[in-house]
């Protein structure tokens, strides 16, 4: 069963002598999500499965490694990627122009209320193909600048406005590379804008885009469950957070990884 109306993701349910990590990397590659639940997994064997899974990417963040970053629901200001507060949906890699094919989470601690801490991803290649001429054209043509904020988490990336191209291809699907923007008034890990143009067109534009990606046919919102699972191909959906209730705990582990061209869909 699809999580989405448009086909998005793949519950799983392993058969007898099925390696998890097989199961999870054909599943994701090929419908953008693989959940799997009631697993029991410590930091060590979780980086052992990502390291099953496929080759840790070339890390270029501030804070964890690619096999092992712990999104720890800090209350430190200032943090924003490993905070509290929301994330809009985003390609990962996109600020430091890192290749990320797959996007490991397992919930080791989480109790919050209903609709908090959850894991939005959304299945962007339905929505790109379905997308509106007006939202197309900015997307495909026009272009979008960024601006890191959160410089502890992206050391690297240039400290002014900078252009990202919005669709890459890595030679396994051409899809989408952005972000949209934080709601106001919530810390940020970066702005996003239209390039060329003012900033209310940009906020016309990303209103328009956020309402379009969240719709019910191409989003699903992930409710956490300690030992759950989820593997997400990142170069099929954009992913994002909800906010963190203030009595909230959440300890998700995160892992990233490229895929060789032979052991994509095995």
């Amino acid at each position: 069963m699809s999580l989405t109306p448009s086909g998005l993701g793949t519950v799983l349910d392993l058969g007898p002598g099925e390696e998890l990590a097989d199961a999870c990397r054909r599943a994701a590659t090929g419908t953008g999500v693989a959940l799997v639940r009631g697993l029991d997994l410590d930091e060590r064997r979780f980086q052992r499965f990502v390291h099953d899974l496929g080759d840790t990417v070339d890390h270029k963040f501030g804070e964890g490694r690619a096999d092992l970053l712990q999104l720890n629901a800090s209350a430190e200001d200032g943090k924003v990627v490993t905070g509290r507060g929301p994330l809009p949906l985003h390609t990962d890699g996109l600020l430091v122009g890192e290749r990320t094919d797959l996007i490991v989470l397992y919930a080791s601690r989480f109790a919050d209320r209903p609709g908090s801490g959850e894991t939005t991803v959304c299945d962007q290649l339905s929505a790109w193909r379905e997308m509106p001429d007006d939202l197309r054209e900015v997307v495909e043509r026009t272009g979008l600048e960024y601006l890191v904020e959160e410089r502890g988490y992206f050391p690297t990336v240039p400290a002014d406005w900078y252009e990202i191209p919005t669709v890459r291809d890595y030679g396994r699907v051409r899809s989408l590379n952005l972000t949209l923007r934080f709601p106001p008034g919530v810390p940020r890990g970066w702005q996003v804008r239209v390039k060329g143009t003012d900033e209310a067109t940009s906020e016309r534009f990303f209103a328009r885009l956020g309402e379009f990606l969240h719709r019910p046919r191409y989003l699903y919102q992930h409710s956490w469950r300690v030992g759950d699972l989820l593997v997400i191909d990142n170069q099929r959906t954009l992913h994002g957070r909800t906010a963190i209730s203030d009595e909230g705990v959440r300890l998700l582990l995160r892992g990233q990884v490229t895929l060789a061209a032979t052991r994509v869909g095995r």
